[in-house]
């Protein structure tokens, strides 16, 4: 039984998540304005937030190293999922798609996350958190449609809407099975690990891509999209989520990730200069209103 206050705690490490994440959106879509490739930002990214956890994680690593080599093939497919795929995937997305088209292929999220879990590991769904999935996605069309169907109908699927679509189920996926790593290994040292693994499946496709560019960053900017990306959509959200998950489950986890285009909308309102409409405030009443009945476990479906 979970108490309250281990509930409180996940919430705010869930919500934090979110927010950094709604930056990492952003930041790929402004990476695709100057030089910096969808693989180099990626790669760039989590080779400085690598170096940043080193001091901290090393000597826990060489302690559980036996414990690590036996949750390998775990390691290794969480890796490649939530680190190589997700976020690189997600930077390709940005280089062609809309922003609107993005976020609703986000938005499916929680579903590929319920199923995952019902595949792997026979998870119960009850009503209430099916339900509160559905306020939850018609809050989050009600923000990124400004609540106009016609914005919606109106949707071309491009070449980066599929990236993004591959994106999230490598994130459900990843999210899921992070329940088949052992607990008792340490949540940063373990995301370190992963980092590592990571860096390696994309290194390749960061060298294809700087052949004919540059390796490392060019200027200021692009120096502080890096250090964003990498310290608060890397170490700080990862680690903010994974604990989140450990404590809550990934179903019911998953239900925060609708914050994102909450978050976003700040982010458009602080930087760009947009006002918050009736729609942002109808859209946050729904996702939060689903968030609260999903936690709220009544019938199994």
């Amino acid at each position: 039984m979970i108490n309250t206050k281990s509930i409180y705690f996940a919430f705010l490490l869930l919500i934090a998540s979110s927010l950094f994440w709604s930056g990492n959106f952003f930041t790929g879509k402004i990476a695709s304005l100057y030089d910096l490739t969808p693989f180099k930002l990626s790669f760039l990214r989590w080779s400085l937030a690598f170096l940043l956890l080193l001091p901290f994680t090393y000597r826990k690593i060489v302690k559980d190293f036996d414990k690590y080599k036996k949750n390998l093939p775990y390691i290794l497919i969480t890796s490649i999922l939530g680190v190589t795929i997700f976020n690189s995937f997600t930077y390709l997305s940005l280089q062609t798609s809309m922003v609107i088209n993005s976020s609703i292929m986000a938005s499916i999220t929680p579903l590929l996350i319920i199923f995952f879990s019902w595949l792997i590991f026979k998870t119960q769904t009850y009503f209430m958190q099916f339900f509160g999935i559905i306020l939850s996605i018609i809050g989050v069309l009600l923000i990124i449609s400004k609540a106009s169907i016609a914005n919606l109908i109106d949707l071309n699927f491009t070449i980066g809407d599929l990236w993004m679509l591959a994106a999230v189920f490598s994130w459900g996926l990843y999210s899921v099975l992070l329940k088949k790593i052992d607990s008792s290994l340490s949540q940063l040292a373990t995301l370190e690990v992963m980092i590592f693994i990571g860096l390696i499946f994309i290194f390749p496709f960061y060298l294809l891509e700087s052949l004919n560019n540059s390796f490392l960053p060019k200027d200021t900017n692009e120096i502080l999209m890096i250090s964003y990306v990498a310290i608060f959509a890397s170490i700080t959200s990862f680690f903010a989520w994974n604990k989140g998950v450990s404590i809550l489950g990934a179903n019911k986890a998953s239900l925060f990730l609708h914050l994102i285009p909450v978050f976003s909308s700040m982010w458009a309102i602080l930087f760009l200069g947009e006002n918050f409409s009736f729609f942002h405030f109808l859209g946050t009443i729904f996702i939060v209103l689903g968030i609260v009945l999903s936690n709220i476990n009544r019938k199994a479906l």
